[in-house]
């Protein structure tokens, strides 16, 4: 939703606000402090992506949790170690909450099954891919391809873009979880990545590495345990 982020520092400010008055009339005493205030950059921008119509809300959660840790740790109510510690099992936890909710909700996908849809976005055909549980490959040649949006998890997925058409520019963007990603292209394909990783990365293992000209190929998206390997 457009006004959540709205919504969001209001209700912020409000509480600030209410907080504020209880303390003055000593209702609430407390000692106002700024330390681990950079925390709220990682809090806020979490709580509007759980209010907002995206269906992921495993992963808002783990950063509302992770950025509540961090806030704890720099204020000394934690150690940092614990803060470290205490933040990997939640990353655990969510991944086993989000295999339960999509089980509830019916999008678990049985072993080996593949979801591959084709939308189009801002005039062009974009592949959108869901595995899970399985091994996938999935080969584009003689297909004219302008981009993909790529989510898997607890597998292996090759693509394969050998023989497919195209024109000035790509794009891959990628979401892993517990798998991993084998991207096949043809010699002379220029590619780009920025991809983010947590306990996982990304490895180029072309023999000619191209980064710069046409046709550009750009990979993006995020790696949380596990791997993508680029190759010709």
């Amino acid at each position: 939703m457009k006004n959540t982020g709205k919504v969001i520092i209001g209700l912020c400010l409000i509480t600030a606000g209410v907080l504020w008055i209880l303390n003055i009339v000593g209702v609430l005493p407390f000692t106002f402090s700024t330390k681990g205030w950079w925390a709220l950059f990682v809090i806020v921008p979490c709580l509007c992506a759980l209010f907002s119509e995206q269906k992921d809300k495993v992963g808002p959660c783990i950063g509302i949790g992770l950025g509540v840790l961090l806030l704890l740790a720099a204020r000394g109510v934690i150690t940092w170690n614990m803060m470290w510690q205490i933040g990997v099992a939640l990353m655990i936890i969510g991944f086993g909450l989000q295999l339960i909710l999509f089980k509830w909700t019916g999008c678990f996908r049985p072993a080996g099954e593949c979801t591959d849809t084709t939308i189009n976005r801002d005039g062009k055909n974009i592949r959108r891919i869901e595995t899970a549980f399985g091994k996938q490959d999935i080969s584009f040649n003689g297909e004219k391809f302008e981009g993909a949006d790529v989510e898997t998890s607890f597998g292996g997925l090759t693509l394969n873009l050998r023989g497919a058409e195209i024109q000035d520019q790509a794009f891959i963007n990628l979401n892993v979880g517990f798998a991993g990603v084998t991207i096949i292209v043809p010699d002379g394909l220029a590619v780009q990545t920025s991809v983010g990783s947590g306990f996982g990365g990304l490895a180029d293992h072309r023999y000619t590495k191209v980064s710069s000209g046409t046709p550009l190929l750009i990979i993006t998206g995020k790696i949380g345990f596990g791997g993508v390997e680029i190759r010709n």
